[in-house]
């Protein structure tokens, strides 16, 4: 089996709000657990999400819902704003999203243009940790206008695609605790090495990659909130030793854990 899409797993380890400004971003297909909102501010592009096509021009608002499979290309360019929401903000609304969710095109350019000020306020926001409620409430904002002037679509189920998720959410739940490749194809009931290529098609990173790359994000999310020891909670989030964490840590990063920790 062999799909023509990729897990983008750098926008999973990002901060849990990003809006930011965007020009001409052609992006293949792909997907990710973070909700992903376009406000087409010129130009026009062409997106294709869940399997509907569409074009968006200017004032249009583009919706992928959490893990949907999306991608965009300039017609003949655009520019956007960009929202990137993860689950800390995103609590009151995901649920309902799970079950239906908003048209990957929302066109009513009027409406939208009320809501441009929220998208604004936001990427003035973005970079300021201390504004979390304003910026969460901001999110909910958005977010309820749009739940209340769009009419949501059903979800058509993909079979591979939610196994995946819900493998992502184990190890999410798990990563603590030792998970090997055995385990986790006998909890979800496949055979290994069908697993293996299966979440190796879908991730592009092996199991054990991607375990330990979050972890490695828990390690560093953690010692930023915490005095104690780094040594301890690399162990409490699950690496086996100080050796296998610091080459986990050197793929995704280039400077000292201290420095980073200290961002």
């Amino acid at each position: 089996m062999k799909n023509s899409f990729i897990y983008e797993s750098f926008h999973d380890r990002e901060k849990p709000l990003r809006c930011f400004y965007s020009s001409n971003s052609n992006t293949n297909p792909h997907f990710h657990r973070c909700i992903e909102m376009l406000y087409i501010t010129s130009g026009k592009a062409e997106g294709v999400v869940d399997g509907t096509r569409f074009f968006a021009e200017k004032d249009d608002i583009v919706f992928a819902r959490r893990c949907a499979v999306h991608s965009y290309f300039a017609r003949p360019h655009y520019h956007d704003i960009v929202l990137i929401v993860k689950e800390a903000y995103a609590d009151d609304f995901a649920p309902v999203l799970e079950k239906a969710t908003l048209p990957p095109l929302m066109a009513d350019k009027k409406f939208n243009r009320t809501l441009l000020a929220d998208f604004l306020r936001l990427y003035r926001l973005q970079d300021k940790d201390q504004q979390f409620l304003i910026k969460k409430g901001l999110v909910d904002v958005i977010f309820g206008n749009l739940l209340s002037h769009y009419p949501r679509q059903n979800i058509a189920p993909s079979t591979n695609l939610s196994t995946i998720v819900s493998v992502l959410g184990y190890i999410d739940k798990h990563f603590e605790e030792p998970i090997t490749l055995d385990t986790i194809a006998a909890e979800f009931g496949y055979n290994k090495y069908y697993f293996s290529r299966l979440f190796n098609t879908y991730i592009g990173d092996s199991l054990n990659g991607y375990i330990n790359m979050v972890r490695v994000n828990n390690v560093i999310a953690r010692a930023k909130k915490s005095d104690g020891s780094l040594a301890d909670i690399i162990f409490d989030c699950g690496f086996d030793s100080m050796t296998t964490f610091y080459r986990n840590y050197s793929r995704f990063y280039d400077r000292p854990p201290t420095e980073v920790i200290r961002t």
